[in-house]
């Protein structure tokens, strides 16, 4: 499995069909919450002026104990990612999301 193919899997398939939809999986690092989160690459993302490409910000709240974390995202100029970092929490698979949260989402990609 090569870099590219890890990325997609911490970060989820774009969703069901959606090309302009990325789903983010984030376990809460104070209460250890899952949290599933969907991204609009069309409309979430700014362009990114110092390093080229793109980059979310994205604000988090889980619903156990209220955290509030914060991802930055950014993104090449294909809309791939590049590089990822969350505070207050951690980045997780859809599969480990699924786990946790003992229910399966169905795979937008089928």
């Amino acid at each position: 499995m090569n870099l590219l193919d890890k990325l997609k899997l911490l970060f989820g398939a774009r969703a069901g069909g959606d090309p302009n939809a990325l789903w983010l999986y984030v376990k809460c690092a104070r209460c250890g919450a899952p949290l599933a989160v969907r991204v609009d690459l069309r409309n979430e993302l700014s362009v990114d002026y110092d390093n080229g490409g793109y980059v979310l910000h994205k604000e988090m709240m889980d619903g156990k104990c209220f955290t509030l974390m914060h991802a930055r995202v950014r993104f090449d100029n294909r809309r791939s990612i590049v590089e990822q970092t969350v505070e207050k929490g951690a980045f997780i698979t859809r599969e480990e999301y699924e786990a946790m949260t003992n229910s399966k989402i169905p795979n937008p990609n089928n």
